[in-house]
């Protein structure tokens, strides 16, 4: 019984004293949204990447419109020179993607390209920057309903940084959980 007692108050003052890592938030280190995530050398973010599936979902490989956030937290300016698709298919992004330093660009309704020539539910892509290794992704497809039925079918201009002021995005389209 008094062994019972010693296990149950050292467990308490453990945990009175902060052993169990009360700071840690496991939901903080994963960005909530329903797209892919990732980070390259733990400057370049890629956050809420997906493709938003053609009108015509009976076409053969319609064309889709590939959404991303991505943010640059170097001290340096960087490029994301080109997107492929694993196992076939064709990427073509809407301008040079140039991100400044401390900003993020994808921010708002635009797609940063299109992909044709696939028809997944999830598509390997890998995102490749200058002067970095490349990060590959499994891109999930979104149908074009609900919250993503008003997005933008396709870029019409090369993507513009975001305003200075925090590189923490406005989420595209739509959060996890709205």
């Amino acid at each position: 019984m008094r062994l019972i007692i010693f296990a149950l108050v050292v467990g308490f003052i453990a945990v009175a004293a902060g052993c169990t890592k009360p700071d840690v938030n496991p939901t903080a280190s994963q960005p909530q949204n329903d797209g892919a995530n990732a980070d390259v050398q733990k400057v370049l973010h890629l956050r809420n990447v997906f493709l938003l599936s053609g009108t015509d979902p009976a076409s053969p490989a319609p064309k889709q419109a590939l959404y991303a956030v991505l943010i640059n937290e170097s001290g340096k300016p960087a490029r994301l020179d080109r997107v492929t698709v694993d196992g076939g298919g064709t990427v073509q992004l809407a301008g040079p993607v140039e991100l400044p330093p401390g900003r993020s660009v994808g921010t708002g309704e635009k797609p940063i390209g299109t992909v044709t020539g696939v028809r997944r539910d999830s598509v390997p892509m890998t995102f490749t920057f200058s002067g970095m290794a490349p990060v590959r992704l499994n891109v999930p497809v979104k149908s074009r309903t609900g919250p993503y039925a008003n997005l933008n079918p396709g870029p019409a201009q090369p993507l513009s940084p975001a305003p200075t002021g925090g590189t923490q995005p406005a989420a595209t389209p739509p959060a996890h959980g709205e």
